[in-house]
């Protein structure tokens, strides 16, 4: 759309993933075990300003605010790159390796999280790999 209503909606992809997350939309019990404990502050960097968000996670769920308490851990960058996170389009991984998303505190709590976003469209499960590629041979 020329009047910015696609690039309004591509800005917002992280917004709507911890908006939706928060109302229980996305499934967390897989990837949060019940001992999985604490908040991540999320720290959404565009422009002249930073938007933050809390994720606390306890007995499997995440509740998500616009304000917390004091974190265990925080995430912070800019907002396209968390946009590709939430988008599946790169991995929590690639982007911390290239510093595009930097953490303080607590590395395990934020890599518990991290299993929440969508894996990419190309990602392949180590195990049906391997089985695709004993058959090649």
């Amino acid at each position: 759309m020329m009047d910015g209503g696609w690039e309004v909606a591509m800005a917002h992809v992280i917004d709507e993933f911890l908006e939706r997350l928060g109302r229980g939309e996305i499934p967390t019990a897989e990837f949060l075990p019940p001992a999985v404990r604490g908040t991540v502050r999320l720290d959404v960097e565009s422009d002249k300003r930073t938007d933050q968000w809390f994720v606390t996670m306890q007995k499997g769920k995440a509740r998500v605010a616009r304000a917390g308490k004091e974190p265990e851990a925080v995430m912070r960058g800019s907002r396209p790159a968390f946009d590709r996170l939430a988008s599946g389009e790169e991995t929590f991984v690639s982007l911390l390796f290239r510093n595009d998303i930097i953490v303080e505190g607590n590395i395990q709590l934020v890599d518990r999280f991290s299993r929440l976003f969508p894996s990419p469209r190309s990602a392949h499960h180590p195990r049906e790999f391997a089985r695709k590629e004993r058959r090649k041979t």
